[in-house]
């Protein structure tokens, strides 16, 4: 270099360096980039001692000059500036050493591409593929890194050395570390080299699916069409991402891959099928030829692709071949060749769609539903008309097909078949008239009131709650009060859809006095959501009159765990009126650790309010409220004293008895009948003593109660005491009541008493059949034949009692036994009596043949009834059969020998005949039996001298 140059250099490096020393960012900025411009070893002195510049500015433009100039100690100058605080500085550092390939270098650059700032990490990451000899292998060993940057930067660098890198990936692919294999393979994906095709189809077989889908993604990048053999024998993998990932591939290989595809379509998961269908169709007119082969096939799962894929691809020379297939065997076939149909649209066909509607099976009717209304408004004349069939299948898909294209003007031929035979035709009928929502509102308003056949009308009113629409509001709220359960039920469904909008108007009608419009106002409120009813309801709650708030707490019944919370609040309220209804509420339906809420209300100021706080801690049943409820009953209000009492009962707390025995000696009839009875079925045998003598105390209306208390205590003295005192009444109804008790006690000892009382000689039909009764809950079995007997007459609440009673008594499958032989008896004299009654009806009206059929039956059915014998006997009197009459009234004697009647008549048959003897022998038995001075006697003896003078003759 020429002396002149030298010194300009040096003296303008002198004017640069003195500028560094600027107070100025600009200038010492300025001095840096120029002095890098030099590009001579002169200026890295003056630029190192730039390296420490408190402006970031100036250090970044340091790096960058220095990186130009390129001194050999580059890595050693700026090597500590990798840790600066700004990582525009550490960027210039990065692409500072990237023309640097010493070791220094390339162990920074490492430790810079792990930079939080990614800017950083990847120009580190590009410098070091600047140095494949030094950084390739520890690029390599980036590939196990926990973070999947660092692994994608490292990637990228070795990606960008090219095929230098191609050798260790090769040994990369043999790693035991999955994620070390699967970035090898992308690398060598991205060098997009065939020649490694081989060495990517290896990794196929490898065990990790991460790394199988990576070697399917580089051969995707490779392409190489000769590979699609190999690709087909990864579709056995189980993976849904490696068979996506081939079949992507196989469609990018265009007609090389179509054989394997259609293969595939054979696979036996449905998602390589699926996947292998829309590559197919993807592919178009090259996959047609083997498509249209493949209806011909014998594999069901290939013919059904085929009809499938040729569909959508609408090929005009499939069609005649798919149209065949929909009268197919196979149901699966049949509905891909009506999917197909579809997208053809071909009007024609619309007909053998429609045939489909009742195909055998549903899902099949499904598609060809779908198939149709893919023709829009062309199908709707053929479903329309189909709507005339016959068949409801057909009826049911047109007409819900009609619903998927809502065609307009066709409500006068859906409101017909609202009156279907079909319930399936007029359900979907009302959802298709209320899917066209106000279109239809005036069709359907209009027919709901003109209709007069309620089933219409239910489902027009169905319609109109799925639409919604205030037009509609004054028809369903008159139909609340409709007579038809239908119709009302139909309203309240329709009025619950509006919502908040009508909770006022609802409200409104809880004025009315039709108990049926307030049931139906009750059940609409509880059909909609709780969060919307239950705080109007209960801020309404006791601002009314009774009748209203009882139909609030009717209807909050139906929340009752959405109430509770407002009802508590309720409990706070100034109004005595509120407080009471609340309190009636939680009686109602709260919880039993309601009662420590209404605790405090039976000090309330208002009486009614402590009446139905006590009423409420008997319902919630809280043992906490016990020794409350036992103050109360000293209470000078008999109300809430009796509202007490009733709790106590019902909660069955023992602390409670010595009250309930103290107001046995109330003044008050009522309290103490409620004290007996609770005492009773408490079973307090403490208050034995005190109910004996309350018995024997001159309380007639009260005797009955206290007798059967008794009897559920069960004291030890109790039968004694209750018999000495049974055997002095009088009373038929306290009577009754004893037996009553004595069989809730069932001591043995009084069975033969009980026995005689069910015998049927006890004229007290009340007392006979309350010891049957008892008798039955003793089980006694000493009683079985006195209700047999009973069971025999005729006193049809006798054989009701017995035939209980019995069913106590014997075991399941005797009294199964005597059932059916009663009924069967039963039976048998029904049909006689029926036979018996006719036969002496025709013979009133001297139909003789049909009146001796009807008698011989019911002879047939009781051979044991004298009196049929005589009524036949007369018949053939009557009819000149004498020799029948003869016998009929020998068997009628027979029968009943102390009947004179049938002697007399048998002696009359016996005279008619001649038979003097006989008709004499007849006569003297009548006159001995019924004596000279009786009419028959009278007669006989008549008879007897008539017979003697006529044997003179």
């Amino acid at each position: 270099m020429p002396k002149n140059t030298d010194s300009n250099v040096h003296k303008e490096i002198e004017d640069l360096v003195t500028d560094l020393r600027s107070t100025l960012v600009t200038k010492r900025l300025k001095a840096v980039k120029e002095l890098g411009k030099l590009k001579t070893d002169l200026a890295v002195e003056p630029l190192v001692y730039t390296l420490n510049d408190r402006s970031k500015e100036v250090r970044c433009a340091a790096v960058e000059a220095i990186g130009l100039i390129n001194p050999a100690n580059l890595a050693d100058l700026i090597v500590y500036l990798a840790k600066d605080k700004s990582a525009d500085v550490r960027l210039r550092v990065a692409h500072a050493l990237g023309s640097n390939t010493t070791d220094l270098s390339v162990d920074t650059l490492m430790i810079l591409v792990r930079d939080q700032k990614d800017e950083v990490a990847n120009m580190a990451a590009k410098s070091l593929s600047k140095n494949p000899t030094g950084s390739l292998a520890l690029l390599i060993r980036l590939f196990a890194d926990n973070s999947w940057k660092l692994r994608s930067r490292a990637a990228a660098a070795v990606t960008r050395m090219g095929k230098v890198a191609t050798e260790a990936l090769k040994v990369a692919l043999e790693d035991s570390d999955s994620n070390i294999r699967f970035w090898a393979i992308t690398c060598l994906g991205h060098l997009r080299d065939r020649s490694n095709s081989k060495l990517l189809v290896t990794g196929l077989n490898d065990k990790d699916p991460g790394v199988r889908i990576a070697a399917l993604r580089a051969l995707r990048e490779l392409g190489d069409p000769n590979i699609a053999s190999m690709l087909f024998e990864a579709l056995s993998q189980p993976s849904d991402r490696v068979r996506d990932l081939v079949y992507e591939i196989l469609k990018d290989f265009g007609t090389h891959s179509i054989p394997y595809l259609m293969d595939s379509l054979s696979n036996e998961f449905w998602m390589g099928r699926s996947l292998a269908a829309q590559a197919l169709t993807d592919m178009g007119a090259d996959a047609v030829a083997p498509l249209v082969s493949a209806l011909e096939s014998q594999d069901k799962e290939r013919r059904y692709w085929a009809i499938k894929i040729l569909g959508k691809m609408r090929e005009k020379t499939a069609y005649a071949a798919i149209k065949k297939f929909l009268s197919d065997p196979d149901p699966e076939i049949r509905m891909a060749a009506l999917e197909s149909m579809g997208y053809y649209l071909d009007t024609e066909s619309i007909p053998n769609l429609i045939e489909r509607f009742m195909d055998p099976a549903w899902v099949v009717r499904k598609h060809a539903a779908r198939a149709v209304t893919a023709f829009a408004h062309k199908a709707v004349p053929f479903l329309i008309k189909s709507l005339k069939s016959e068949e409801e299948d057909v009826r049911y898909w047109a007409l819900r097909s009609l619903g998927d294209l809502k065609p307009i003007g066709i409500f006068p031929v859906l409101v017909k078949l609202f009156t279907d035979r079909s319930w399936t035709i007029r359900k979907t009928t009302s959802d298709v008239l209320s899917e066209y929502g106000e279109d239809a509102l005036m069709e359907l308003t209009a027919l709901a009131a003109d209709s007069i056949e309620s089933e219409t009308k239910y489902w027009v009113l169905r319609s109109l709650g799925k639409i919604k629409s205030k037009i509609s509001l004054p028809l369903l709220f008159r139909a609340l009060d409709d007579e038809s359960e239908s119709i009302m039920d139909a309203a309240q469904k329709a009025l619950s859809n509006y919502g908040e909008e009508i909770i006022d108007d609802l409200f409104a009608l809880f004025k009315s006095e039709k108990r049926r419009l307030l049931e139906s106002v009750c059940n609409t409120f509880q059909r909609m959501d709780a969060k919307i009813v239950v705080p109007k309801l209960c801020r309404n709650l006791g601002k009314f009159d009774e009748q209203i708030s009882y139909w609030i707490r009717r209807t909050l019944c139906g929340f009752k765990k959405d109430s509770r919370e407002e009802i508590l609040k309720l409990l706070q309220s100034k109004s005595e009126e509120i407080r009471r209804q609340a309190v009636i509420c939680l009686g109602q339906f709260g919880f039993e650790e309601d009662a420590k809420h209404v605790l405090p209300l039976l000090k309330d100021e208002s009486w009614p309010t402590r009446i139905a706080a006590a009423e409420a801690l008997g319902e919630l049943g809280d043992p906490i409220s016990v020794s409350h409820l036992t103050e109360s009953l000293e209470d000078e209000d008999e109300d809430l004293a009796m509202a007490s009492m009733i709790s106590l009962g019902k909660i069955g707390d023992e602390r409670a008895v010595p009250g309930l025995i103290s107001t046995l000696h109330h003044e008050s009839w009522a309290l103490k009948f409620q004290a007996i009875r609770i005492l009773g079925e408490m079973r307090v045998n403490r208050a034995f003593i005190d109910l004996l003598r309350l018995l024997d105390e001159d309380t007639l209306d009260l005797k009955t109660h206290i007798i059967g208390a008794l009897s559920r205590i069960s004291h030890a003295k109790c039968y004694d005491e209750l018999k000495k005192r049974f055997e002095k009444e009088k009373d038929s109804e306290v009577k009754m009541a004893y037996i009553e008790a004595f069989a809730e006690i069932g001591n043995k000892d009084i069975l033969s008493l009980i026995v005689k009382l069910a015998r049927e000689g006890n004229e007290n039909r009340e007392e006979r059949r309350a010891a049957i009764r008892a008798l039955g809950k003793m089980h006694a079995i000493e009683g079985k034949n006195v209700l047999l007997a009973a069971l025999r007459e005729k006193d049809a609440v006798i054989n009701r009692e017995a035939l209980s009673a019995l069913e106590l008594i014997l075991d399941r499958d005797e009294f199964n036994r005597t059932e059916k032989a009663i009924t069967e008896a039963r039976k048998k004299q029904e049909a006689f009596t029926v036979a018996f009654n006719t036969g002496m009806s025709n013979m009133r009206t001297n139909n003789y043949t049909e009146a001796e059929k009807h008698l011989k039956e019911a002879v047939k059915i009781n051979p044991r009834a004298s009196y049929v014998y005589s009524a036949l006997g007369n018949l053939y009197y009557k009819t000149g059969r004498l020799i029948d009459s003869t016998k009929a009234y020998v068997m009628a004697t027979g029968l009943s020998p102390q009947d004179v009647t049938l002697k007399l008549n048998l002696g009359m048959v016996y005279y008619r005949r001649r038979a003097y003897k006989e008709a004499v022998g007849m006569f003297e038995s009548v006159l001995s039996v019924a004596g000279p001075k009786s009419q028959q006697g009278d007669y006989s003896a008549k008879m007897i001298n008539k017979i003697k003078s006529e044997i003179k003759k």
